[in-house]
């Protein structure tokens, strides 16, 4: 992939841009022809989502240029752009920016799974008089028939082809590179079937040698073709063989790894692990079989015969090299997963000290495929809309209204629109939690609900008919591969402005709607704010630049480091931070080139999907550093922010919440409104009622707090902090009656026991932090805070108190407009 100029990376991601220097149509034909380019991709197996979805081509657009809405419909339509208003609960206060007017129904298919195309096949009219397929393999849950390597199209173009079946056995197809002919297929028994000789000749070893390839677990096979005789071998030993003589034709399918052809169509695609997949125009000897095998894929193999070998040693972006001298190089399709390790790769990797995957000489190298990998729907733009350039920052949602069973549907795609370029900044910068919307927006392909609110798990919502991708940093692929990137170039329903997740009795969210009660807080009150995405703070190191505030809120629990760092470089130049969010930047992400693709390996806490036994596949393909809770990446929230994550728990449950004052002279409680609180008084609650409680669903405290409640003995290298940074102040806590928090966790993400001794009593912390560095932050520790801004008066004048000492008027907003 060719690197995008710093202008290209930047309208790509949605940051901050000037078009001066490029008319706005040379910039959308731009746009255009890079989204046709990731289009371009060979012939691949459709699948049509039933319903209703849609996605933008960006998470955030500056008002003043273009965004385009790509939408696959199977009823009529009506596309709105609208200005999500005051009211969290309905559209009734939005604002109508444009309608498309009717539109009718038009479909567009998805192309899941990701494989390896290579750019050149072998001559299919060559008559090769032996062959040899070689590849390490590690499956997943395999479903059906997949294609480890072939150069097979059935059925009227099947030359050769490598599969594994439901079952873990394999099978060894050799042509003329015509028509399918079931003849042609040499397959294994299943695992742990073992005979001596069957009626057709195969022979099987009565002893454990395996068979057949056992999921989650490395082999290496051979598939060999002799011109007398076919073989399967597995981990050095023939497993099957039967005669069978002539040449073998490749015939004019394309040449893949990962998949095969039917019909034109790449299918058959693999759930599996592969590491150096090699191809030789000879049958490999016994002898240099067992000596591959023995090479645990860490050499390149040097034979004469060698028509193609891949040692996948790129470890990042879509290009695999072949380093025979044949130039047969590929090209991922639909991403995969880089940075696995190969097969002598010892993963289970110390948790703490020093592990560095290009110092390990035992890594190798791998790449992950999985037949619902798709990051990137390719459609084809079905609207697109130029914001005005004197648009108002905020949250925007492209609204689809169909009918449905008699009723009208609403369908949302949201997205962020930043002030124009030109248009100086507002005192205050609102960051929307996008990279958490992303991390649990799984089921991209659901059905749209009746009515206006749904309540949303953390697997999402009911998937389409046909098994569409439904996969998020909480959901696992279908065959079990833990999912360690996503994309933004897919719809996310589940993001809409008005689902919820929970009973519907609490009326919580922790996605978009949580981060809209602060955003309606700040406008219905006045103050004058633009709105920015996860994504403009990762790309452009200074959009913080000339803010005097930056709130972050929600459930901002994913952070790459670049915008830890944006931060960071804002507070030292005596910035403020106002975070009414909890768990907040708990795990590390990283994105690729564009910033479409969102990356996080979590490991050894909650929500893990690298399992304890595979810590080595913690490290990035996008940055090449370690992964997981940004605490053990060399960045932990509490050096940038203050607090760190401790507790998870329900929203309303009895003994939980709401906060209790513990510091009332501090100056934010007095000036310039003197909230009038006494020590222990309850702050942030809804009076009167039992919910919303500001101390919900998960909360941050300080590591001093952290410290009272870590579980003994260490794990051998921990060093875990127990002394705050200088200059915080505790103005008040979540209180929690330990029994009821469903977990809390000590700094290395343990769970505390419920008897633990002195007890927890504590499931969030609000400080006022002065940074020796510079700059100062303003941490309420909870994601449900900024629910109950609108109904405690006390908890409404703190937060102008707060903004008053940060330098910040509602009479700005004004000025600004002037």
């Amino acid at each position: 992939m060719t690197a995008p100029t710093r202008r290209e990376f930047l309208a790509a991601a949605g940051g901050a841009l000037a078009t001066s220097s490029l008319a706005g149509r040379e910039l959308r034909a731009a746009d255009a022809e890079r989204q046709d380019a990731r289009a371009a991709v060979p012939p691949h197996r459709p699948l049509t989502v039933e319903g209703v979805h849609a996605y933008t081509d960006r998470v955030s657009v500056a008002a003043g240029e273009t965004i385009r809405f790509h939408v696959s419909s199977a009823h009529p339509y009506e596309l709105q752009v609208c200005r999500l208003g005051l009211d969290v609960d309905s559209p009734a206060r939005d604002e109508l920016v444009h309608s498309f007017g009717p539109s009718p129904a038009a479909t567009q298919p998805i192309h899941p799974g990701s494989y390896v195309a290579v750019d050149k096949p072998l001559d299919p009219h060559a008559a090769l008089p032996g062959l040899t397929i070689e590849v390490w393999v590690r499956r997943w849950r395999t479903m059906g028939r997949q294609a480890i390597v072939s150069q097979f199209d059935e059925p009227e173009a099947c030359g050769f082809a490598l599969f594994v079946n439901e079952d873990g056995s394999l099978s060894f197809y050799v042509g003329d590179g015509g028509r399918y002919d079931e003849r042609n297929v040499l397959t294994t028994p299943p695992a742990q079937l073992h005979m001596e000789v069957n009626p057709q000749g195969l022979k099987h070893f009565p002893d454990n040698t395996p068979s057949s390839v056992t999921s989650n677990q490395w082999h290496h096979v051979v598939a060999r073709f002799d011109g007398a005789s076919r073989q399967i071998w597995v981990d050095g030993r023939e497993v099957a063989q039967n005669a069978f003589s002539g040449v073998c034709r490749p015939g004019g399918a394309p040449l893949r790894i990962g998949a095969a052809g039917r019909q034109g169509l790449a299918s058959a695609l693999l759930d599996a692990d592969i590491a150096m997949p090699a191809l030789y125009g000879k049958a490999l000897s016994p002898a240099e079989i067992e000596a591959r095998f023995a090479a645990k894929a860490l050499s390149k193999p040097a034979d004469p015969a060698l028509l193609g070998c891949w040692p996948l040693d790129e470890e990042r972006g879509e290009r695999v090299a072949d380093s025979s001298p044949h130039g047969r190089h590929g090209r991922i399709i639909n991403g995969g997963t880089w940075m696995i390790g190969g097969p002598a790769l010892h993963a289970d990797v110390p948790r703490f000290g020093h592990y560095a995957p290009k110092d390990d000489p035992q890594r190798g190298h791998a790449l992950r495929l999985a037949s619902d990998d798709l990051y990137d729907c390719r459609w084809k733009p079905s609207h697109e809309f130029r914001v005005p350039a004197d648009a108002r920052s905020g949250i925007y949602v492209g609204r689809i209204r169909f009918p449905l069973d008699g009723a009208d549907r609403l369908y949302h795609v949201v997205f962020i629109v930043k002030k124009a370029t030109a248009r100086p900044r507002a005192p205050i910068a609102f960051l929307c939690a996008t990279n958490s919307w992303k991390a649990y927006a799984a089921t991209p392909f659901s059905p749209t609900w009746k009515g206006i609110k749904q309540s949303i798990g953390n697997n999402g919502f009911a998937n389409s008919p046909g098994d569409p991708p439904a996969y998020c940093f909480y959901r696992p692929h279908q065959a079990g591969q833990g999912t360690y990137q996503l994309g933004f170039r897919m719809p996310w329903p589940v993001v809409g402005p008005y689902t919820t997740v929970g009973p519907p009795e609490w009326d919580y969210s922790h996605l978009c709607r949580q981060d809209r009660f602060t955003q309606v807080w700040l406008e219905s009150h006045g103050y004058d704010y633009d709105t920015l995405s996860d994504t403009d703070v990762h790309v452009d190191p200074h959009v913080l630049d000339g803010y005097k505030v930056l709130y972050v809120v929600g459930h901002s629990e994913y952070w790459s480091f670049e915008a830890m760092e944006s931060v960071q470089r804002f507070l030292d130049g005596g910035g403020n931070v106002i975070l009414l969010s909890g768990n907040t930047a708990f795990w590390r992400v990283s994105f690729n080139d564009d910033a479409s693709v969102i990356e996080c390996r979590k490991g050894d806490a909650p929500g893990t999907q690298v399992r304890a036994d595979r810590r080595g596949e913690l490290w990035h393909s996008h940055d090449g550093r370690r992964g997981g809770m940004a605490r053990e990446c060399g960045f932990p929230a509490w050096r940038l922010f203050g607090l760190e994550y401790a507790s998870l728990m329900g929203v309303g449950v009895p003994g939980v919440g709401p906060y209790k004052v513990r510091n009332p002279d501090h100056f934010l409680f007095k000036r310039p409104h003197d909230l009038q609180l006494r020590a222990g008084d309850s702050l942030a609650g809804a009076p009167g009622r039992a919910l919303p409680q500001p101390i919900g669903h998960e909360g941050d405290v300080r590591v001093s707090t952290l410290a009272k409640f870590l579980v003994e003995p260490l794990p051998e290298g921990a060093t875990p902090p127990t002394e705050d940074p200088a200059g915080i102040t505790l103005l008040a806590d979540g209180f929690a009656d330990s029994r009821k928090l469903t977990f809390a966790w000590d700094y290395l993400q343990r769970p505390v026991p419920p008897a633990k001794n002195p007890p927890i009593d504590v499931a969030a912390e609000m400080i006022y932090w002065e940074r020796p560095a510079g700059g100062h932050v303003f941490h309420a520790g909870s994601i449900n805070a900024g629910s109950t801004l609108s109904l405690d008066p006390k908890w409404t004048g703190l937060m102008h108190n707060v903004l008053n000492h940060f330098g910040v008027t509602r009479a700005e907003a004004n000025a600004r407009e002037k």
